[in-house]
């Protein structure tokens, strides 16, 4: 047999079901087996568990999260062992497969897979973690420490297994939970710091744990693990100097946090530790924002460079993976913290004034991902217009918009209106050249030409009813057209009111014509707004009661 797959649990039924449906795949496709151990359920979840294996076991719970899993390591028939929580739910198993069935299993001791630790129930946040959870099984292979427990034989070489997801939505829980469950955890950490006070893991863990209670404990632990780290050159030290960089930037000592970076930069040089790591990536993306912060904004931009390049290279081409990034999730390593930091990158060269390099940062966000994050795209689409006016070079605002979502295809299309009406009629005509779509170029044509054309008001009118035309069949352009409407309405309420009294019966005239057909046209708020228009400028005209009768009859 190949495979093992253990898991404990607990009053799991709301996920369980959805956690060994998601093994299904696995356990039909390699020789495996499925042993589950239950703690204690006062639910379904043993019912559930009973329809998918025959080997359910039961142990007492003590405390120790080791021991539970090491209940079902007993006895195991696999040559590999692999572990997963029951709100863990496998959406893309292919790459544990093929691990197996190609036998590239037997060229590592270990591996690892993608879980995606989800904040919401909608995934529209989430964190990936390359979660250490299979190993070759050894005599000597068992789970050790009582709480964040791990493989004792977990070793290199090590295969990052791709096309192999997990979602977890144990994060998606309210602050007082997540204090309650870290106020669980510190007593077993303390336990366990007694009987090794020389085990760096353990002071990461109490840092980690006692950051949501207790923010002076945590740097009091952060300061004793990175004396043990030191002494052993041990890489749970890297994330430690992270938590404690990231505690200094929650209180704003933006200063404090930098100096913990270049610590970290001195904690490399020493023996034993790796020069390049994979924290290096959360350690980047915190110094250009900090530099952000503190309005260095040249300092800042190289190192959202470095960090652009150092993501391509971790999260791309799957370099770095260092022993460090097998501690916890690595939080700026999703494509929303490049996004993020790619926009930030641009504020900081729009200071600088170094539109081609923003122009880059532009081109590295990972639009494919973000196209449905409507707060992003506004603000994406916004930073791209500002460099491309600056640039005098629009040519990437037509790249972009094809790939937009109708959604999204509205806001860039306010965003246009909104600079044309801060901007002259120029900014208009360079849009009109990219050719986006024939409804944006007909409504720009419209609107250039009531700018720069003497129209009468009969004109004005017209193209006011062919700018309504789009409006009402594009809903995308609605706020472009919306924009050019209410200029066009604009020139014709100060026509309407020009002093040229020897026009004025002919203009009077054109108006009720005008009311008439958007009468007819079902247009019933604009003949009213026209037909106020008509009682300012002429007040004792006769027909104004006869327009009136018809507005309300049009209304039943």
């Amino acid at each position: 047999m190949l495979l093992t797959i253990g898991m404990i649990m607990k009053n799991e039924e709301k996920y369980l079901s959805s956690c060994l449906e998601g093994l299904k795949p696995i356990l039909e496709a390699i020789p495996s087996e499925l042993i589950i151990v239950d703690t204690g359920s006062t639910d379904n979840s043993v019912e559930i568990a009973k329809k998918y294996t025959d080997d359910v076991r039961f142990f007492e719970w003590c405390n120790d999260f080791s021991a539970a899993r090491n209940v079902s390591l007993e006895g195991a028939k696999g040559e590999w062992y692999m572990f997963l929580d029951a709100d863990e739910i496998f959406t893309d198993t292919r790459g544990i497969i093929d691990f197996f069935k190609s036998g590239e299993y037997k060229k590592y001791n270990s591996a690892s897979y993608t879980v995606r630790n989800y904040r919401d129930y909608e995934k529209t946040e989430f964190a990936d973690f390359s979660a250490p959870r299979l190993t070759k099984i050894l005599p000597d292979t068992k789970f050790i420490r009582k709480i964040h427990e791990s493989l004792s034989t977990y070793n290199y070489p090590l295969k990052n297994i791709e096309n192999a997801i997990c979602d977890h939505f144990g994060y998606v829980i309210a602050d007082e939970t997540s204090k309650k469950k870290c106020e669980r955890n510190i007593p077993l950490l303390l336990e366990e710091l007694e009987l090794d006070p020389a085990e760096p893991m353990t002071y990461l863990q109490l840092v980690e744990a006692y950051n949501s209670v207790d923010k002076e404990k945590s740097f009091y632990y952060c300061e004793k693990g990175m004396e043990i780290c030191r002494q052993q050159a041990h890489y749970s030290g890297h994330m430690i100097l992270f938590h404690k960089a990231e505690l200094f930037a929650l209180e704003g000592k933006f200063e404090e946090a930098l100096g913990v970076i270049d610590e970290h930069d001195e904690f490399k040089k020493l023996d034993g530790i790796e020069k390049v790591v994979g924290m290096d990536l959360d350690f980047l993306y915190l110094k250009a924002t900090l530099l952000l912060n503190l309005e260095r904004t040249a300092e800042a931009i190289p190192v959202f460079r470095e960090y652009s390049e150092f993501y391509k290279d971790f999260r791309l081409k799957g370099k770095h993976h260092t022993a460090d990034t097998m501690l916890g999730a690595m939080k700026y390593a999703t494509p929303d913290s490049l996004a993020d930091a790619m926009v930030n990158a641009v504020r900081c060269c729009l200071k600088e004034k170094k539109l081609n390099t923003a122009l880059d940062f532009l081109s590295a966000v990972p639009i494919g991902e973000k196209l449905s994050d409507n707060n992003f795209m506004s603000v994406y689409i916004k930073c791209l217009i500002i460099v491309c006016k600056n640039l005098n070079n629009y040519s990437h605002i037509k790249r972009i918009y094809s790939a937009l979502s109708d959604d999204i295809k509205y806001i860039f299309c306010g965003y246009i209106g909104s600079y044309m009406s801060e901007q002259d009629v120029d900014f208009a005509k360079e849009i009109l050249k990219l050719h986006i779509s024939s409804d944006i170029d007909k409504a720009l044509s419209l609107y250039i030409n009531s700018e720069e054309k003497d129209l009468s008001e009969t004109e004005l009118v017209n193209s006011l009813k062919e700018i309504k035309d789009i409006m009402e069949r594009n809903e995308e352009v609605r706020a472009l057209t919306k924009f050019a409407a209410e200029n066009i309405k604009k020139k014709i309420d100060n026509k309407l009111r020009a002093p040229a009294t020897d026009e004025l019966s002919e203009l009077a005239k054109i108006v009720k014509g005008n009311i008439r057909n958007l009468i007819s046209g079902g247009n019933i708020a604009e003949a009213k707004l026209y037909l106020s228009q008509l009682k300012e400028l002429c007040p004792m005209d006769n027909e104004i009661t006869v327009l009136e009768n018809m507005i309300e009859n049009s209304l039943h």
